[in-house]
């Protein structure tokens, strides 16, 4: 028989949170990049969406990092805990996977 549960730390949670948003936000990357790289096949709108697309990549990658130092220097409120945070992430994966299957559809 195991002994209790060991809850996690404040720490560890951070540290896991912090890294699921640079893998989310390395994906978004990677989507950009291959929408620029569709560009010849897709039409010029996919060059830009796919600049749009990594600019907005690099505005998540600061803000979550920034949360990220916020939180482990001391308790204050981070941005990650905000709901139009979340809102405005969702909004974007959205329009990224919208993007994305607009190239799919129109390439030639």
């Amino acid at each position: 028989m195991s002994g209790p549960a060991r809850l996690p730390s404040r720490e560890g949670q951070l540290e896991r949170t912090a890294l699921a948003w640079n893998r989310t936000v390395l994906v978004l990357a990677v989507n950009g990049a291959l929408l620029v790289r569709s560009a010849p096949a897709c039409g010029t709108w996919a060059e830009v969406a796919g600049l749009c697309v990594l600019s907005v990549t690099l505005a998540a990658w600061a803000v979550t990092n920034r949360a990220y130092r916020r939180q482990w220097a001391g308790p204050t409120e981070a941005l990650l805990t905000r709901g139009m945070f979340t809102v405005v992430a969702v909004v974007v994966f959205v329009g990224v996977g919208i993007l994305d299957l607009l190239a799919v559809l129109t390439h030639r």
